[in-house]
C-alpha cells in the first residue's frame, strides 16, 4: 500500500527538481484555467477531460517524472493517489510563489482560484502555501481569510468554499494565518465557521521558565525604597550568570485543571522538582504580558526618587544638619534606581526584547504563578484553550 507523504514534503522537495520551473508553470496554467472556467472535472480520475494546458506543452514525459508522480500523467488521466494529489497541489503552490504579484486585487483573485480548486477538485495547493511561499505566505493568507470571513457570500456563494478556506487557516503554521483565525473565530457570523475556527489546533501546553509574579504597586515601592528589590534582583542575576541557575517550567491544560510543573536547576543539576494544580473553578484570571506592563509605575517611582533626592539635598544644604552625607544619600538613590531597573529588565523588558512574553495565572485562593520566556502566539493559543475549557 502506498504511503502518503506529509503535505509539506512535495513543495519542499520539488523546488530542487531540475525541471521545477517548467513543471510548476504547467501546473499553474492548467489549474488557473480550470478555476476560471469552473471545470469541476479537473484532475478527476475517469473524467476523460484532457487539460487544455497540455496543448503545446514542451515537457517530455521523462522530464515530468518526480518522486511523487508524473505531472503529465496526472493532467492526462487525473490524480489517482494521495501522493499525486499532493504533487499537483505542491507544484501549483510553487507556481504561485514564482508568479504572485504584489497587487492586492490580483492576490484576491488568486486566493479565490486556489480556494475554489481545493473545494471542487482534487487540486489543493493550500496545504503547501507555507512551504512554497515562506515569508510571502502572509499576504495570501490575508486574502484567504477574507474569503473565509465572508461566509456563504464569498466565492460562488458557497459555504463549503468558506469552510475550506477556514480549514486551511486552521492547519497553517503561519503566524499571519493564526492571527486571522483568532479574529474570525470571534467575528464570523456563521456558527459552523466559528466552531471550526475556534476549536481546532489549540495549544494545550507551554514551555518556558518560572518567574516571579508581578508585585503590586505598593509592594514594588516598598521593596524599592528598602533596597530589598535591588538585593533580590542582583542575587538572581548573579546566580544565573555564575551558577547557571534556571527554573524551566511546563504549563499545560489537563482534565483536572491548569498544571504547572517546574524544576530548579543549579550548575546543570536538578535540585528541586515540583508540580502545582490550579482547578479551573479556582482560576480568577490568566493574563499575557508582553511589553512594559508597569512602565507607568516605574516612571512614577523614578520621579519620586529623584524628587526626594534633590529635596533632601536642598534640606541638607539649607539647614546644615550635622553628620549629613549627600554622597551616601546619592549612593542610596542610585541603588534604588538600580533595583527598579533590575526588576524592570529581568521581569518584563528582557522577554520583550527577544519577542517573548509571560503568562500570569491568578487563582482565587493561593499565590499567583508566572511563566516567562514564552512565544506570544503560543501563549494566545493557550489562553484561548483555557477559555474554551472553562466554558466547555
Amino acid at each position: 500500500m502506498e504511503e502518503a507523504l506529509r503535505p509539506t514534503e512535495p513543495a519542499t522537495a520539488l523546488v530542487a527538481h531540475p525541471h521545477a520551473s517548467a513543471l510548476s508553470d504547467l501546473a499553474l496554467k492548467a489549474a488557473t484555467d480550470a478555476a476560471l472556467n469552473h471545470r469541476f472535472d479537473f484532475a478527476t480520475p475517469g473524467a476523460h477531460a484532457r487539460s487544455p494546458a497540455l496543448e503545446g506543452a514542451t515537457l517530455r514525459v521523462e522530464d515530468a517524472q518526480t518522486d511523487f508522480g508524473n505531472l503529465l500523467a496526472v493532467l492526462e488521466r487525473g490524480a489517482e493517489t494521495e501522493n499525486e494529489r499532493q504533487l499537483l497541489g505542491a507544484l501549483l503552490a510553487i507556481g504561485v510563489a514564482r508568479t504572485m504579484s504584489d497587487d492586492d486585487a490580483a492576490v484576491d483573485t488568486l486566493a479565490s482560484q486556489l480556494v475554489w480548486l481545493a473545494t471542487h477538485t482534487p487540486c489543493n495547493a493550500l496545504s503547501s502555501i507555507d512551504a512554497a511561499l515562506a515569508d510571502r505566505a502572509g499576504v495570501l493568507w490575508e486574502a484567504i481569510g477574507r474569503i473565509a470571513g465572508k461566509g456563504p457570500e464569498s466565492v460562488n456563494a458557497s459555504l463549503p468554499t468558506s469552510l475550506v478556506a477556514a480549514a486551511a487557516l486552521v492547519h497553517s503554521k503561519s503566524d499571519t494565518a493564526y492571527r486571522i483565525r483568532l479574529h474570525l473565530a470571534q467575528t464570523a457570523d456563521d456558527p459552523v465557521l466559528r466552531a471550526l475556527l475556534g476549536r481546532s489546533g489549540r495549544t494545550s501546553e507551554l514551555r518556558g521558565e518560572l518567574g516571579t509574579a508581578p508585585l503590586s504597586p505598593l509592594a514594588t515601592a516598598l521593596l524599592a525604597f528598602t533596597l530589598v528589590l535591588f538585593l533580590i534582583r542582583g542575587l538572581r542575576l548573579l546566580a544565573r550568570v555564575a551558577l547557571n541557575y534556571k527554573k524551566p517550567a511546563l504549563l499545560r491544560i489537563s482534565p483536572e485543571g491548569l498544571e504547572l510543573s517546574y524544576r530548579t536547576e543549579l550548575m546543570g543539576k536538578v535540585i528541586r522538582d515540583r508540580s502545582t494544580l490550579v482547578p479551573l473553578a479556582n482560576l480568577s484570571r490568566v493574563t499575557r504580558e508582553v511589553r512594559y506592563a508597569r512602565v507607568g509605575l516605574y516612571a512614577g517611582l523614578t520621579a519620586l526618587v529623584l524628587g526626594t533626592y534633590f529635596g533632601v539635598g536642598l534640606i541638607v544644604d539649607g539647614v546644615r544638619v550635622p553628620g549629613g552625607s549627600p554622597p551616601l544619600l546619592g549612593m542610596a538613590v542610585f541603588c534604588i534606581l538600580l533595583g527598579l531597573a533590575f526588576d524592570f529588565l529581568l521581569s518584563t523588558a528582557s522577554d520583550s526584547a527577544r519577542g517573548r512574553c509571560r503568562v500570569v495565572v491568578v487563582p482565587h485562593k493561593g499565590r499567583p504563578l508566572c511563566v516567562g520566556a514564552l512565544d506570544p502566539t503560543s501563549a494566545d493559543a493557550m489562553l484561548t484553550s483555557i477559555a474554551e475549557h472553562a466554558h466547555g
